[in-house]
């Protein structure tokens, strides 16, 4: 197919492969695919690669560029043609592949049958912005001495941490005879050792599996400390100074990897890494992942998604942070009446120059919306110029509009706007618009969005980068909503992760260098202002619990250069001539490795937990005040954490008390047999009365001798 450019759009086919490359810098190429199969996140994705290789002048005859992507297949043989393209398989789940491949290979994976669906690589952001006092840390299970003893410290539990910014020697992770307690450190994005084999497929990046190898480890990233000092909330266990973890004595797997490389397509492998290596050494585990992303569609059908729905289980937890968002307006919604709209303009949170971000636009049903993309003058409440994205815009496809090709454009914006659509995985029709553009008068000029849709569709819509909706006063435009709505991450609409929200620990903490930081925004005890939370598209409320977050002293890096001013550190560890710096955070980061480390606390007690039964532990046990019950509940979930009362929940629990009343009478019989029979779906683990890891009629027998005192 030709390509297609008039004076306000340039029409592209999102493979991206044609070998006719005009030399024009913003004139991309048609090119040809068998329709429908790219994300749209895919299609623009490949297009801003085209652009870069026009630039650089390189075309698509290198070989050495190579693309991480999933892939979903309708046909398991499908997978025997992706070696034959030059795709490496680097994971299955359920019927999605994980593949790495060389970019001018993309083109091959539409001639293969079965394929139903390809999404390149996408980023995931940080949550970052006396917390087990507050979790009720079971401090009177401990005994005095130089070392403190607990009587659980997630023993024989492994914690896995995937993140940014580690330490992997700080002096935090050291036990007290001198042993690093990481015994494990993947870097998917490392090429200097050898890469790790999980069920028979090489997982991209590098190992490191001994103490010597990992004593030789420096960080992932000098610029970020983020991963030390979550992996420290969560086990930590230098105990001197009182900024240790929860979970003191489990094994720690460390995934790193700069920021630029935290995607999903690194932390699907991580987590399959750690979870791996649990059944290789026979322990339970608890992955912390304090990221998020607002890209996505909200009803846990994302590829990580379906990853957590595979992997987790019983004696596997993940736990995932809820997001920073709550005060801001990134999500909207509406259902369409009679020739309505849903229109709204794009704006920048906060105040930058260049709009950067995207806004990410969904149909609850495969029912098709449009998009009018406009300039318009908010101060007139004029529209000035309709931008040239056709109606029915084509899928695999990218409309981009730019200085360089739209002259009305070009008055009022520096910069470009990329528009794609598709049907995605989940059987929903989705638009992207992305944006990198600065204005010329930004308070007079906005990018509007109007979305059309038949009478009856919800659209639910969720920007991300600083990027807002806004509709700057005017009738007609709907702006995004704050503190409600949905503005939790897309990972925390998974049912088979915790999902963790934030309140505030402590506002005041003294640096080393005697001076007070004090923050103003967030009263203790109360929740953060931005600890995600909201009713996601399944009409599910997240998050699970809250845990302290904001602000916490943890662990920093010994790499990062503003950790070495006395300023910016609360303490700072002496040992063997090192120097290892504790520093303050606060975020949904923060609060979701406190979590993570009172799992494995319990794991410990019952390695069996799954996230059902952790949902029930915790509504059975997290504790309301005054502020968790005067406010919002959706904010808090059931409660907050407590850790403590979590122990003994599971410590009290009695053999064959299936309906957990109390007492073992003939209701548990019932209650079994419902069970059984499939009427119930609750107190499962406790139907498990012989503790064989399957409900089967032995537990009845054994449920009987409990009754008759045998």
């Amino acid at each position: 197919m030709p390509f297609m450019v008039n004076s306000s759009f340039v029409y592209v086919k999102a493979i991206i492969m044609s070998r006719q490359i005009l030399l024009i810098l913003l004139v991309i190429t048609s090119l040809t695919t068998m329709g429908g199969v790219f994300s749209a996140r895919t299609s623009i994705e490949l297009a801003k690669k085209q652009k870069s290789d026009i630039i650089s002048k390189k075309g698509y005859n290198n070989h050495d560029e190579t693309i991480h992507a999933f892939v979903t297949i309708d046909n398991p043989c499908s997978e025997l043609f992706l070696n034959q393209i030059g795709a490496t398989v680097n994971s299955r789940f359920g019927n999605v592949r994980g593949i790495t491949l060389p970019l001018d290979c993309v083109e091959k994976l539409t001639t293969i049958l079965g394929i139903k669906h390809i999404d390149i690589e996408k980023h995931y952001t940080l949550c970052n912005s006396k917390s087990r006092e507050l979790s009720r840390f079971p401090s009177m299970t401990y005994s005095t001495g130089d070392y403190l003893s607990p009587a659980y410290t997630g023993k024989n539990v492994v914690v896995g941490v995937i993140d940014v910014g580690v330490d992997f020697n700080h002096i935090n992770f050291i036990d007290k005879d001198g042993n690093n307690r990481i015994v494990r450190v993947y870097i998917p994005c490392d090429t200097t050792g050898v890469s790790p084999v999980v069920d028979g497929l090489s997982l991209p990046g590098s190992e490191y599996t001994t103490a010597e190898q990992i004593a030789c480890l420096t960080t992932d990233d000098s610029t970020m400390y983020h991963g030390t000092h979550t992996a420290g909330t969560a086990a930590g266990s230098y105990l001197p100074n009182g900024l240790h973890g929860v979970a003191t004595g489990a094994q720690i797997v460390v995934c790193a990897m700069p920021e630029s490389e935290l995607t999903d397509f690194n932390i699907a492998s991580s987590i399959r890494y750690i979870f791996n290596y649990a059944d290789q050494v026979g322990l339970p585990a608890v992955i912390n992942m304090s990221l998020s992303s607002q890209d996505g569609p909200h009803d846990g059908s994302s590829v990580l998604c379906r990853l957590f729905d595979e992997l987790s289980g019983a004696g596997r937890i993940c736990v995932v942070s809820s997001g920073n968002d709550a005060d801001m307006p990134m999500n909207i919604n509406k259902t369409l009446g009679v020739n309505d709209s849903l229109a709204t303009f794009l704006a920048d949170w906060h105040r930058r120059e260049v709009m950067s971000g995207y806004s990410s636009m969904w149909s609850m049903s495969g029912t098709r919306h449009t998009v009018d993309a406009v300039i318009w003058d908010v101060i007139a409440d004029t529209l000035i110029h309709r931008l040239d994205i056709p109606q029915e815009a084509e899928l695999d496809s990218v409309y981009v509009v730019s200085s360089e090709n739209d002259t009305v454009f070009a008055k009022y914006f520096t910069g470009e706007l990329y528009f794609a659509c598709a049907i995605e995985d989940n059987g929903h029709f989705h638009s992207l618009v992305e944006t990198n553009y600065a204005h010329s008068d930004k308070n007079h000029y906005k990018i509007g969005l109007i979305h059309k849709a038949p009478e009856g569709e919800k659209l639910m819509g969720w920007t991300g980068n600083n990027i807002i909706y806004s509709k700057e006063s005017l009738n007609g435009w709907t702006g995004g909503i704050r503190n409600g709505g949905c503005n939790v991450s897309d990972l925390a609409t998974s049912d088979q992760v915790i999902s963790v929200g934030a309140y505030c620990s402590s506002n005041s903490f003294v640096m080393m260098d005697g001076s007070t930081r004090t923050i103003s925004d967030s009263h203790p005890e109360d929740i953060a202002y931005f600890s995600g939370f909201g009713t996601d598209a399944r009409n599910i409320n997240r998050p699970d619990l809250v845990a302290p977050g904001y602000m916490l002293a943890s662990s920093g890096s010994r790499y990062v250069e503003s950790l070495k001013s006395p300023s910016k550190i609360v303490d700072l560890v002496s040992v063997d001539g090192n120097e290892y710096p504790y520093a303050l955070e606060g975020g949904t980061s923060m609060s979701a490795p406190v979590v993570a480390g009172a799992i494995a606390l319990w794991l410990e007690i019952e390695p069996q937990l799954s996230p059902r039964d952790l949902r029930e532990l915790m509504a059975a046990t997290c504790y309301s005040d005054s502020y968790v019950e005067n406010g919002i509940a959706i904010k808090w979930g059931c409660g907050k954490l407590d850790i403590d009362a979590g122990i003994k929940y599971l410590q009290g629990k009695q053999e064959g008390d299936i309906n957990h009343d109390g007492v073992v009478t003939s209701a548990d019989v019932t209650a079994l047999y419902d069970i059984l029979l499939g009427a119930s779906l609750t107190n499962i683990q406790r139907a498990d009365v012989n503790r064989d890891n399957v409900i089967t009629s032995a537990d009845v027998t054994r449920l009987y001798d409990i009754l008759l005192g045998l």
